[in-house]
């Protein structure tokens, strides 16, 4: 029989659910996410009031660093994957809620910035190696992933959109006793989560869309996730919102207010 607390928990986690919003457990959903509605209340206003710039930061988990870091808005959507984030009716559903999200972003005044594409690399791009036997090569795999993440990067900038992108973090280097699922060995995963972050860079830097390359500073001289920068196993912690700011208002402060 479950408790009162624990029915207002469930009802209110599948209420996120339904616009994608699923912050990270149920401590966060019952505590933390009616804090964040304030501060994203105070957050518009002053956007507002000021004609300032808000930042909103749309992806997986690794959104969480920027959770109350100003003047990031944080919309998180749980299970995407960067591969299906164009695809109708996938099994996260990510491009209906990805597309719920847009009509809070002010075009002429806001900046769109995706996270997407770790869960690919930490699984199911070795995963669909192996599927297929090794008959199509994981840098193949990796171009077609890095080419379906550019449809919707591309569909969001011609629509209108000032959109940047987030890098994914360097491969964790130890091997893990987890139930994430983890495949590959930690020099497979660092080897496809560098390469990953080429295609996407590249992709960006063809179509003129600021990528923000979170590797380089936060992955040490063998590629993986320097100590400092980690929050767990595979998540970088609150030390890269500054960075990712930085690149993001060079990038566009001939065109845009941030305060």
């Amino acid at each position: 029989m479950k408790t009162t607390f624990e029915r207002i928990e469930t009802a209110l986690r599948k209420a996120l659910q339904k616009r994608g919003s699923i912050y990270f457990s149920y401590t966060d959903v019952a505590f933390k996410y009616p804090w964040l509605c304030f501060y994203n209340t105070g957050l518009v206003l002053k956007a507002k009031l000021f004609n300032g710039a808000i930042i909103h930061i749309i992806g997986d988990s690794h959104v969480r660093p920027f959770v109350f870091k100003s003047p990031f808005l944080v919309h998180h959507i749980s299970q995407a994957t960067a591969y299906n984030l164009n695809k109708d009716n996938s099994f996260s559903q990510s491009k209906r809620y990805l597309d719920s999200f847009l009509p809070e972003v002010n075009k002429d005044r806001d900046v769109l910035l995706l996270v997407f594409g770790e869960i690919d690399a930490r699984v199911h791009i070795y995963y669909q190696y192996m599927k297929n036997n090794g008959e199509i090569s994981i840098e193949k795999i990796i171009e077609a992933t890095a080419g379906k993440y550019g449809e919707t990067i591309r569909r969001l900038k011609d629509d209108g959109f000032a959109v940047c992108v987030h890098g994914i973090p360097p491969a964790a280097r130890k091997n893990f006793v987890s139930n994430l699922p983890f495949l590959g060995t930690p020099k497979q995963r660092n080897e496809i989560s560098s390469m990953f972050n080429k295609k996407l860079g590249e992709f960006c830097q063809q179509n003129g869309i600021p990528y923000i390359d979170v590797q380089s500073i936060s992955a040490d001289e063998n590629g993986f996730i320097k100590k400092k920068y980690l929050a767990d196993e595979v998540h970088l912690n609150g030390k890269i919102v500054s960075f990712a700011r930085e690149r993001i208002v060079e990038a566009f402060k001939d065109c845009r207010k941030f305060y």
